[in-house]
This record gives C-alpha cells, sequence and structure tokens, in this order.
C-alpha cells in the first residue's frame, strides 16, 4: 500500500453479484493510484447451522466440514486473481475466515482504513433479508466510510 493513496475495498463472496460490482467499479470508479482490496470471507459457521438440516456431534465431521470450506475459499479467491488479470487490475486479495461475513468484512475495511466499500447485492427479498441478514445492510448501517452497492 502507497501513503496517499486511496484504499478501496471490495467484498466478492464469488457470485456473480461481486464480479458485476468489480467490473462496475474497474469501469467507472477506478483510478490509477488506488490501492484495492479484494476482501472474501468464508462463514465457517453456516457449514453447520444455516444450510444444513443436521448439526454434526462428530469432530471430524465438523473439522471437514471446516477444511471444505476453506478449500473452496481458495477456489473463489483464485478466480477472482484470474478476473482482475483479466481487467488488467492489480489488487490484494485476502480470504478472511471468521463469522458473520458483514462483521468480518467491515472490521477488515476498518482496520485497512478504506476509503471505500464496493460490494453486489444478492437481491434478497424483504422477508428473507429480514430472517438471514443481509452483508450488504450491515455494513452499510456500520460503516464509516462510503458504502457502493451494486445491484444488478
Amino acid at each position: 500500500m502507497t501513503e496517499g493513496n486511496r484504499v478501496v475495498v471490495i467484498a466478492m463472496d464469488g457470485s456473480a453479484d461481486a464480479d458485476k460490482a468489480l467490473d462496475f467499479y474497474s469501469t467507472n470508479l477506478y483510478r490509477e493510484n488506488d490501492d484495492i482490496v479484494i476482501l472474501h470471507c468464508v462463514h465457517h459457521r453456516s457449514v453447520y447451522t444455516y444450510e444444513s438440516i443436521w448439526a454434526p456431534t462428530d469432530p471430524g465431521a465438523i473439522s471437514i466440514a471446516f477444511e471444505e470450506e476453506s478449500r473452496k475459499g481458495n477456489e473463489v479467491c483464485k478466480a477472482i486473481e484470474q478476473k482482475l488479470k483479466d481487467h488488467n487490475v492489480t489488487a490484494r486479495v485476502i480470504k478472511l475466515e471468521g463469522g458473520d461475513p458483514g462483521h468480518t468484512v467491515h472490521k477488515a475495511a476498518n482496520d485497512l482504513n478504506a476509503a471505500m466499500i464496493i460490494m453486489g447485492s444478492r437481491g434478497l427479498g424483504t422477508i428473507r433479508r429480514t430472517l438471514l441478514g443481509s452483508v450488504s445492510d450491515y455494513i452499510i448501517h456500520h460503516s464509516k466510510c462510503p458504502v457502493f452497492v451494486c445491484r444488478h
């Protein structure tokens, strides 16, 4: 990171909406001296709570599920790195592992002293967003810097 340059955080989850947010940033907002940091958050808790009807009691099963999620996170990060090359954009890609993605991305953006956060929107309906929460809603309401949510 170069001192004085604007730090731009782009939160990417591997979805088409996140790709569209990167496309929009690189086409419309990119500045030559931007320090771009791509954050991808692996949400381990989803493995054994929200997305599964079973609750494993075997620590080995939980460990295997965590390793699988981490492996998938590595694959997403590699795909993001390729997309950056396709756009001829230089950026750091950071894989975050932790709990709630909204909180994790928000904390990392604060730690990086981000000038802005760019992200896509999954377009959850009102009921699903109320029940599951929304990463973009969390970041919009807690961030101290501007947040740009690309919705397509």
